[in-house]
């Protein structure tokens, strides 16, 4: 009887450590999964107000960030309206050095000299060549410049993960709705 009893302990005791094992292995995967899910909305479809018409239409956004603009710091988001990619900051850049850039990954650099509102920069040349570029990368470093910065300093890289932007621009094609789901595949027996 004392035998089995201790069977019995000796079982439960491996059952709770399979289940803490268990247990652990799920919360480690979920922490895992945690940054590939939140990368997912780096890029949003939504109805706003367009940073250079001011009338209100789908845009894609990406998620804010923020760098320094030599005096203080500035938000910086991308934002594409469907005929151009805005960098949208709060303070007014500088194009006097002609070094303002788009990188998406390893590629060759994107150039623009068009600015709007002294505060957004555009990039409206080749635009089906941009959105490929876009698509197809894992991340895009805009080079800004601010004025007034005496004496003159450098620019400023900002980093953007480019996860999620197929998904948002296929919802932009649809008016901001999410794209249809794939129909299910039927299998012939």
């Amino acid at each position: 009887m004392l035998t089995h009893q201790r069977n019995i302990a000796s079982n439960q005791r491996a059952a709770d450590c399979r289940r803490r094992l268990l247990a652990a292995c799920g919360l480690c995967a979920g922490l895992a999964l945690a940054p590939i899910m939140a990368v997912e909305a780096a890029w949003t479809a939504a109805m706003q107000p367009d940073p250079v018409t001011r009338q209100s239409r789908c845009l894609l956004s990406s998620e804010s960030q923020t760098t320094s603009d030599g005096y203080d710091s500035t938000p910086v988001s991308l934002v594409f309206n469907g005929s151009s990619l805005l960098a949208v900051t709060e303070s007014d850049l500088d194009l006097s050095f002609a070094d303002l850039q788009l990188v998406v990954d390893d590629k060759p650099s994107v150039r623009s000299v068009k600015i709007v509102r002294k505060t957004d920069l555009v990039f409206d040349q080749n635009v089906p060549e941009l959105v490929q570029l876009l698509r197809a990368g894992r991340q895009a470093t805009i080079y800004l410049r601010f004025w007034p910065t005496w004496p003159a300093t450098q620019t400023f890289p900002v980093h953007f993960s480019l996860s999620g932007f197929s998904k948002a621009y296929d919802s932009l094609n649809q008016n901001c709705q999410p794209a249809p789901a794939p129909a299910p595949s039927r299998s012939l027996r």
